[in-house]
């Protein structure tokens, strides 16, 4: 039996009341972060956006055939 089916298995034999202790001394040692929503990430992606400067197809085209086929 691997550790995570012993681990749900005493899981499921915790009452309410024996769960709630046991998330409460587990929460000590590793401290819950703070919830985020799905706005908050979506301002931090929002800010990561920077312009893109023009971008000329036709000249790029050219440059990269001169350099590969001399051209």
């Amino acid at each position: 039996m691997s550790t995570k089916e012993m681990a749900y298995n005493i899981f499921n034999q915790l009452n309410e009341e024996q769960l709630e202790g046991f998330i409460a001394l587990f929460g000590k040692f590793y401290p819950q972060t703070e919830q985020k929503t799905g706005e908050d990430e979506f301002k931090k992606l929002e800010a990561m956006i920077k312009p893109v400067p023009d971008f000329d197809y036709e000249k790029e085209l050219e440059e990269w055939k001169k350099e590969k086929f001399g051209i």
